[in-house]
């Protein structure tokens, strides 16, 4: 005996609906894993408390450095900027939020962070925090920096990551972006993840 198209279209009709749902499921199952999620409560430049919630519903391009760094965090910052620039041109500029979290919370309080990131793009948060608190988001996005000596010079330089983050609008890391990629490269890969 044959199936009769109205149940033909009935069976094909609920299959796809369970697909759907199954999918929709495990999606909402995999945003949600809080293992696969980054977690910070940390202080912004400008004073206020922010955690990765607060600057979600955009991807995050996320930086680790620190104000009193010689060389490489400059020139990182710098090409962070050319990114965004280049990233306004296409018209992404606005799916995407520039961070940079100081390694060094004894010596960047949210006053410096904020003097610092006056010569960068407008758009930057800056974020620091207590020891506790940095090695916790360290932790989170599973980088690592330096331990600091019991006596901290002025010039002390701290050896810590140059990888570039890219954070999905569900906190979770989606792309590591080399610090050796150009600004060009960076941009692309970007554009990828955001459409």
């Amino acid at each position: 005996m044959t199936a009769s198209p109205t149940t033909k279209t009935a069976v094909l009709f609920f299959a796809t609906l369970a697909v759907i749902s199954v999918s929709f499921a495990l999606a909402v199952w995999h945003h949600d894993d809080p293992d696969a999620r980054v977690e910070f409560r940390l202080t912004s430049h400008t004073g206020d408390t922010l955690t990765a919630r607060d600057l979600g519903g955009r991807h995050l391009m996320v930086f680790f450095g620190f104000t009193s760094c010689h060389n490489i965090c400059p020139a990182q910052m710098n090409k962070l900027t050319r990114v965004m620039s280049e990233l306004d041109q296409s018209g992404h500029g606005t799916r995407i939020k520039p961070v940079f979290i100081s390694v060094d919370p004894e010596r960047d309080t949210p006053a410096k962070v904020a003097a610092y990131l006056e010569y960068f793009d407008d758009r930057f948060v800056g974020l620091t925090g207590s020891r506790t608190a940095l090695e916790r988001a360290a932790a989170s996005f599973r980088t690592l920096f330096e331990d600091l000596p019991a006596e901290l010079t002025a010039d002390h330089q701290i050896n810590h990551s140059t990888v570039v983050y890219i954070v999905d609008p569900f906190s979770r890391i989606v792309d590591y972006l080399p610090g050796s990629a150009d600004h060009r490269q960076m941009a692309a890969r970007i554009r990828r993840l955001s459409p």
